[in-house]
C-alpha cells in the first residue's frame, strides 16, 4: 500500500513530500520501500505543490495528494488481477481444447465399434 511521506532537507528547511510503496525484497528477505517524488510543500498552506516546471505550479491539498496514491494503488491492484485474470482465462481456454481432444477421440472410438 502506498502512502504519503514527507521529508525535510536539514540545509534549507525546505519539505518535500514522496509516494512511498513497500514491497518485499526476495533477495535480502525483508521489506523495502520506493519513493516517488511528488513535490514541494508549501510551509504556510501545508498543500504540496508538484513538482512539474510551470509558471503557475497547481497546488494540491494533502487529501488530494492521499487520493491519488490511494487510485494509483488501486489501479496496479486492479492490474495485476486483470494479468491473473487473463492466465486463468488462458488455462481455461487450453483445458477447454484437451476437452474437445478426448471428444473427439471418443468419437473415433465410437465409430470404430460400430
Amino acid at each position: 500500500m502506498a502512502s504519503i511521506v514527507y521529508q525535510t532537507d536539514k540545509k534549507t528547511g525546505i519539505k518535500y513530500a514522496y509516494e512511498s510503496t513497500s514491497y518485499w525484497d526476495k533477495e535480502k528477505k525483508h521489506p523495502r520501500s520506493k519513493r516517488k517524488y511528488i513535490g514541494k510543500v508549501d510551509p504556510e498552506t501545508g498543500e504540496i505543490i508538484p513538482c512539474k516546471k510551470e509558471d503557475n505550479p497547481i497546488r494540491i491539498s494533502e487529501a488530494d495528494a492521499t487520493e491519488i496514491v490511494r487510485l494509483r494503488t488501486t489501479a496496479a491492484d486492479q492490474e495485476r488481477k486483470i494479468a491473473s485474470l487473463e492466465i486463468e482465462l488462458q488455462k481455461a481456454k487450453e483445458a477447454l481444447a484437451a476437452q474437445k481432444q478426448i471428444l473427439k477421440e471418443i468419437a473415433k472410438l465410437a465409430k470404430i465399434k460400430e
